[in-house]
This record gives structure tokens, sequence and C-alpha cells, in this order.
């Protein structure tokens, strides 16, 4: 039989011994690399400054951390230009301005632009209010029936009676209507054939209309316009101006008799003024403006510039809309009555080739952690060396006249 050595007690114990002495060496190894000596407690020194030092230290450090938690929360609004590269077809205006000594008789929205659109008397975006001497609204607000006649809203009776052709009194409507239901229809036609306006005002449907604003509007009163008006995405203005507004052979003509420039009085209250969609907690630069004519025959022009605005917030989807910088001028007629612009109020709009991004965005949270440590390590750094500073000069002594040794006090 083959027969093992067995190793003995004292071999063993001093194989343990030399691997103790292999991890003892490993961890003095190890302990070089702590760049956080330790002190022994019995070395350690309290003192009143170093506490004072320490709750100063905390309070600045508590400040610091909640005003750096506050901007995380609250998102920061970042904003850069590009080039707007959006295919809207149109742009929304919504407006609401009222006249205050021009009743709704008199006061008619139009609008044209560079392209060639005109939209006379905004028969079916915009609605009218007529307004007392103190502006207070007096009735239901004044709609437009389908043939862009004003009457009062639930007026069935008058929307069905529209449904018929009417007369062009053999006259060729420039735009190839066969049916001239409105008094503007009548004088378009007329005026293209050659004929007067005044015959064309005695017809049916200009002597309707006349009697009915006279019902809907008297004198002494405002008018108040509110609604929203789909413009092209090109320069143009809307106004209200002297006279009665038809368009003939693509040219807006106003209608009126002279000597009514004298009684023209444009003073007007602007309640609200934007484009596109409405954005909450932005207000235009125009609302709430009261525009007080110096005297009869005014001309308020406001010329506007209006820059594409997207709006994009943390969590909601973008809000597309406009902000827009505006200019303002106003005049009168000249001594002898001669004007340099019809008179009444115009906006003048040109839209910019670049939009507007206007993101909100939070602050990443590795971003926030970053900063905490920064203002956690900063603070006690910074309260160390001070408190290190005030134990040398307090307690610290200079040596005395005859030689003795410094000592701590």
């Amino acid at each position: 039989m083959r027969q093992r050595a067995v190793p003995s007690d004292a071999t063993a114990s001093a194989g343990d011994a030399h691997e103790n002495l292999v991890t003892r060496s490993a961890r003095r190894v190890l302990q070089t690399v702590d760049v956080y000596p330790k002190m022994h407690c019995e070395f350690n020194v309290q003192t009143e400054w170093g506490a004072r030092v320490s709750l100063l230290a905390g309070l600045v450090m508590l400040v610091l951390l909640t005003s750096e938690l506050h901007a995380y929360w609250r998102p920061n609004t970042h904003e850069h230009m590009v080039v707007d590269a959006s295919l809207n077809a149109k742009l929304q205006a919504h407006v609401d301005i009222s006249y205050l000594a021009l009743n709704c008789r008199d006061a008619h929205m139009n609008a044209m632009d560079v392209a060639g659109e005109l939209q006379v008397n905004m028969h079916q975006t915009m609605v009218k209010t007529r307004l007392d001497s103190r502006g207070q609204a007096i009735g239901r607000p004044i709609a437009m029936r389908k043939d862009g006649t004003a009457s009062a809203p639930g007026d069935e009776k008058a929307d069905e009676a529209v449904d018929a052709c009417g007369s062009c009194y053999g006259a060729t409507h420039p735009a190839g209507k066969s049916c001239c239901n409105t008094c503007d229809d009548v004088k378009e036609a007329f005026v293209s054939s050659g004929q007067s306006l005044e015959e064309a005002s005695q017809k049916a449907q200009c002597v309707r209309e006349s009697v009915e604003e006279e019902t809907l509007a008297q004198d002494g009163e405002g008018c108040r316009f509110t609604g929203t008006m789909l413009l092209n995405r090109v320069a143009g203005n809307f106004h209200v101006a002297l006279g009665h507004t038809f368009h003939r052979q693509g040219k807006l003509m106003h209608q009126f008799r002279p000597g009514e420039e004298y009684s023209y009085n444009s003073s007007h209250v602007i309640h609200s003024l934007s484009f596109g969609e409405p954005v909450a907690g932005v207000a235009g630069p125009l609302d709430g403006v009261l525009k007080i004519a110096a005297q009869y025959g005014g001309v308020f022009q406001y010329y506007i510039k209006i820059v594409p605005t997207i709006y994009g917030g943390v969590d909601d989807n973008p809000i597309y809309s406009y902000q827009f910088a505006v200019t303002q001028q106003s005049n009168y007629m000249g001594p002898f009555g001669q004007m340099k612009s019809l008179p009444g109020t115009f906006f003048v709009y040109d839209l910019s080739p670049f939009m507007v991004k206007v993101e909100n965005k939070r602050m990443p949270f590795t971003h926030f952690l970053t900063k905490v440590c920064a203002i956690v390590g900063g603070v006690i750094s910074i309260a160390g060396f001070v408190d290190s500073f005030m134990y040398n000069s307090l307690h610290v002594r200079r040596p005395t006249t005859g030689g003795g040794a410094s000592k701590f006090g």
C-alpha cells in the first residue's frame, strides 16, 4: 500500500501566518491610496467659531439647494429663429373693436391684400353689436344673412327669403353672377354696365337694405365688431373707413356723399387683436388701446409686422400662433378740407419670412445632480477654509518678547 505524508500542525500554522502577512501588506498598499486621511478623535477640537461657521454653511447650502430645486422644476424658455416653411393657406385674425361714435349702419369692415383678394363688409365672419352712448350693448348682435344683409339672430324668415334669385335689371355682373341678391351686387352690375350708382340705389335690394339698416342702428350709437377673419398669408390690410363699399373690376370702392367726411368720427377702442391660435397669458400690444379723434375726418393707421411663432410646452402639444409689433400713425384733414387719406381705421399687416420657435425645456436630472454636488462640495470646502483661518487667528499666539515658546490658548 502507498503511504501519504500528512502535514503537521506546525506546517499549517506557518502557511496561515504567511497568508495573513500577504493580506496585511495588501491592505497597507491599499491604504496609501486613501486621499482622505483620518484623525483620531482624541485630537479633534470643537470650538464656538467652528459651530458658527457650520451653521452659516448649512444655511447657505439650504438656500442654494432650494434655489436650484426651484430652477429644476420650472421649465426654461428658449427662443430661436428659423425660416418659415409652413404651408398654412390662411391667417386667422381675431378682432374685437368698438367704434364709439360710429353706428352700425355706417360701419363696414373690409379686407384686401396684394394678391388681389377683396373681402367686402365681412358678411360671413364678423358680428356687429349696437352700443349706446355709455358703450353698453343694445339688443342682440347683428348677424349676417346668407346674402350678406344684416339681421338680428333668429330671423329665419329673412334667411328663407334670400334663397330666391334677385334681378340684376338687365345689367351684367362682372363676376358672372346671374342673381343680384344684395345692394352691392346691383351696384357692381350697374357700374360694370356703365350705369349710375344713383339709379342702382333706387332698386329693391338697396331700398330693402336701407330700411333694415335704419331699424338696426340709429344716430348717436356706437358699434362693436367681433369675429374672426381668414386672410391670405401675404401683405394686406383690413379697415373700417368712410362710405359704403363695393368692388369694381378688382378694386375696392368707397361710396359716400360729399361733406360726410366732416362728420366722420373714427374714435375707437381695441379690446383685443390677435393672430392664429390664442395663447393663454399672452396679451397683444394693441389690447386695450383707446384712440379719441381730436377732430372729424381722422385717420388712424396701424402698421403691423407679424412673426409666425410656435409655442412648444414640456408636455403639451405645440401651439401655432403669431407675435406682432405695431407702429402707429394718425393724421387729420387739412385746414381747407383736403384729405391725405380716406377717414377711418386701417390695420396694414405684413408677414415675416422667419418663424420663432419658443420651447420650454426642463433641466436634465443629471445636470441637477451635478449642480447639487457642486454646491455641497463647494460650501463645505469654503467653510473648512474659513474655520481653519479663524481658528489659527484666534488661538495661535505670537512668541513673547522673552523668547518663550508659542502655545495654544
